[in-house]
């Protein structure tokens, strides 16, 4: 099936998937893959693949490739999200039993499993044949030495999302478009009746690197097994100049975390005027404001210099295969895989408002031209697609990035209570890091 055909799907709704995923195994017309039995062609019974993930919207994506893939079973297991996922894993490979075929690992976790080599490199299953459809930063952000270890699933290019009601209000006529113009718009949300902030920040580590990545920022290196930390570059300190002046004058709401139902509230009732975060946010935004729905808009993150359009990422994840699963059952792992991530299963993925990194969903112009209505009435697809490919593909994650994220609260954290700065944080956690990596074993410099 051509990829035109393919592309012509991608807005249909998930029952409609189903309908078409039987369709095309009937009329043996499918993805790479589609009509092999379990574990190789020809194998009779049906294959059983256990997968790890904590997505809550994971069994439409089941019911639809088993449907079109009757000899192949998903087994789901929720593991935990995020550290708690990925203690699970590291506890089963070093017993060496209990490791699933496939499991969910955010971008940063691929780097920390593959570095320690206990994924299988995607190269052994086909991935050359789809690589070129993922955007450039999706191919870097599962790649270590050069292999793949992972199917991109998920992405999440930085963007604005800014309350046009609240920026009225202030007195703002447009989404600011440098950091400078964010600033003066901080100050005039912040001259509002009430406790209103342009926005909040408690010091979370993903969010702090996604800056320090959009800033143009490079404060980790890894060459094998020898890693850098340098928080001291002048890119480093463009942003904590920029960031430390707003949290010092109390533009920045520093005591509400991102998630909590008091973020929400706020997000609602306008006290906090913009997220910056990874543009999968939209469907989060969907299902839990309501006062504020038509309200909100997206816009390019703002830049250091005018005219400029860098940008980083926050968020995404991909699919990944562990070594030490049952080697038999690799193939009908990859071919779930690869059915989510570039086959039928992209169809799925839209129509839950997911952000998969494909070149081919984003410059398909019907789903450019979308408008939501949430966004009152803004085609924010095409300010989604501009930010995925304004990602810079330079950035490098740390091989114990996910422990490096969850220590950050000791340290940079601190900043957001006055007793250091974020330079000082900063500088704390690099000395951390560097102390872990070495009792990792790594080379640190």
């Amino acid at each position: 099936m051509s990829r035109l055909s393919r592309n012509a799907r991608l807005r249909t709704t998930t029952a409609e998937v189903v309908a078409i995923g039987l369709i095309g195994t009937l009329a043996g017309c499918g993805v790479p893959g589609a009509n092999s039995n379990g574990a190789g062609a020809g194998t009779a019974g049906t294959t059983e693949i256990t997968l790890w993930t904590w997505q809550s919207t994971i069994g439409d994506f089941v019911s639809a490739f088993e449907k079109s893939h009757p000899t192949i079973k998903v087994k789901v297991t929720n593991a935990g999200a995020n550290e708690d996922e990925y203690m699970q894993l590291t506890n089963a490979l070093n017993a060496g039993n209990g490791i699933p075929d496939l499991v969910y690992l955010d971008f940063n976790a691929v780097h920390q499993f593959a570095i320690s080599d206990q994924l299988r490199s995607m190269n052994d299953y086909g991935y050359a044949d789809i690589r070129d459809d993922f955007t450039k930063a999706a191919q870097n952000n599962v790649s270590v030495n050069g292999q793949p270890y992972g199917l991109p699933i998920s992405s999440g290019p930085m963007v604005m999302f800014y309350n046009q009601d609240v920026f009225a209000k202030a007195g703002v006529a447009q989404a600011p478009t440098t950091w400078d113009e964010y600033r003066e718009a901080a100050e005039k949300v912040a001259a509002l009746k009430g406790n209103a902030h342009i926005t909040n920040d408690t010091g979370d580590g993903g969010f702090l690197t996604s800056m320090l990545w959009q800033a143009g920022a490079k404060p980790f290196s890894v060459d094998g097994t020898t890693v850098g930390v340098d928080f001291g570059g002048k890119n480093v300190r463009k942003f904590i100049s920029m960031w430390q002046s707003m949290m010092d004058d109390k533009l920045i709401d520093t005591s509400t975390a991102m998630w909590t139902d008091d973020w929400w509230r706020k997000l609602d009732d306008g006290s906090i005027a913009t997220v910056l975060t990874g543009a999968w946010l939209v469907s989060s935004m969907q299902k839990n404001l309501s006062t504020s729905a038509g309200s909100w808009r997206l816009a390019p993150m703002p830049q250091y210099t005018a005219g400029a359009h860098a940008n980083g990422e926050n968020g995404g994840g991909a699919l990944a295969m562990p070594k030490g699963s049952d080697d038999s059952k690799t193939q009908a792992a990859y071919e779930f895989a690869e059915w989510f991530a570039h086959g039928d299963g992209v169809a799925v993925n839209l129509a839950q408002g997911g952000l998969p990194p494909l070149n081919s969903v984003l410059s398909d112009a019907d789903w450019l031209a979308e408008k939501d209505e949430f966004f009152g009435g803004q085609a924010t697809h095409q300010v989604i697609a501009d930010a995925a490919k304004n990602v810079t593909t330079d950035f490098e994650y740390l091989p114990y990035m996910a422990y490096a994220n969850s220590i950050a609260v000791n340290s940079v954290g601190q900043a957001y209570h006055g007793k250091v700065t974020l330079q000082q944080g900063l500088d704390q956690w690099a000395e951390a890091l560097r102390e872990y990596g070495k009792q990792e074993g790594f080379t640190v410099k």
